[in-house]
This record gives structure tokens, C-alpha cells and sequence, in this order.
């Protein structure tokens, strides 16, 4: 993993329990890492008068349902108050094609929209309470020897603070 100058990680993967195993967190325990989750009771408002703001209304059901949410994976940035969702997709996840024929173009914009509202309410709870953090979205389809799309796949390292070329170069010998 790529390190600052002072020996501190530029990302962590909490999610990542070990090598072989992971934990998915939830929209909350997200929220509680970053500082914008105080109790439930506040949450739910908070969820309630997001959406409400959008025109939308939810009942308790879809309010327990928005933040218990849980990406594939998660990474903070702590120095640049930076957070990412991680979102993993195999070729066989994606046989059909859209009408345009781009079945990763699909995949990537149906991912997109699954978290799409989550993270313009951890970006607007973070500025609403006068925090820095910055929330984006990577996804990754990985698994099918040749599949990949190399310059979003290296983008989306150089998202997540893999910058020496070396690294990104082995992250995605290993991944297809």
C-alpha cells in the first residue's frame, strides 16, 4: 500500500478484514466513521428531510433500508478527507448488453445509481455539519481475462491514491 511521506497509509480499506476476507459496511457505520452520526433517532431525520428535499417520501421501512445500505467496499483518505465506495462487478455479472452494445457501460451506469443518492447525502450531512469529507464512487469489473477497460480501471487506482505506475500495473495483473 502507497504511503505519505510521513509513513501514513494514503488509504485504508476497513472493510478489507484480512487477505481472504472482508466485512461490508453500512451507509451508517460510513457515517459514523466520518463524524456525521451522532444516534439513530437523528439519522432518521436526517434521511427523512434529505429525501424530502428532493421531493421524495419514505417510510420507516425505506429510511432503515437507505442507511443500512452496503457497497461492496469502502476507502478513506483521512489527509484529503476523501471517501470512496467500492463497487466490484464480473464479466458473467454483465452477459446482456445494452442497445448500444457496451454491457460494462450498463454495468457501470446501474452502479452508479445504486448509490448515486447515498452519496450526495454523506456530501450534503458533510457540509450541512461543517465537515471536509468528499464522497465518490469507483467501480471496478475485474475477473475476465482481457475484459478490462485499462484507462478507467488505472483512473480509478490513481482515485484511490495508487500513484506509482508499478503498483497499478501489478493491482491489475492480479485482478485479470
Amino acid at each position: 500500500m502507497e504511503s505519505h511521506d510521513d509513513g501514513t497509509r494514503k488509504c485504508y480499506f476497513p472493510s478489507a478484514v484480512e487477505e481472504a476476507t472482508h466485512d461490508k459496511w453500512t451507509v451508517r457505520q460510513i457515517l459514523v466513521q466520518l463524524g456525521l452520526f451522532s444516534e439513530i433517532k437523528s439519522l432518521r431525520v436526517d434521511v427523512t428531510e434529505f429525501h424530502a428535499r428532493q421531493g421524495i417520501v419514505l417510510t420507516d421501512v425505506e429510511i432503515t433500508s437507505f442507511y443500512s445500505r452496503r457497497p461492496d467496499g469502502v476507502a478513506f483518505n483521512d489527509k484529503n478527507k476523501h471517501c470512496v465506495f467500492l463497487e466490484f462487478t464480473r464479466q458473467m455479472d454483465s452477459v446482456t448488453s445494452s442497445p448500444e452494445g457496451d454491457w460494462a457501460e450498463s454495468k457501470e451506469l446501474e452502479k452508479n445509481a445504486r448509490y448515486g443518492m447515498h452519496i450526495y447525502f454523506i456530501n450534503h450531512l458533510s457540509a450541512l455539519h461543517g465537515r471536509p469529507w468528499n464522497c465518490t464512487q469507483a467501480n471496478f469489473t475485474v475477473g475476465a481475462r482481457g475484459s478490462l477497460k485499462q484507462t478507467q480501471f488505472q483512473g480509478r487506482l490513481r482515485l484511490l491514491r495508487v500513484t506509482n505506475s508499478k503498483a497499478r500495473d501489478k493491482i491489475r495483473a492480479l485482478t485479470v
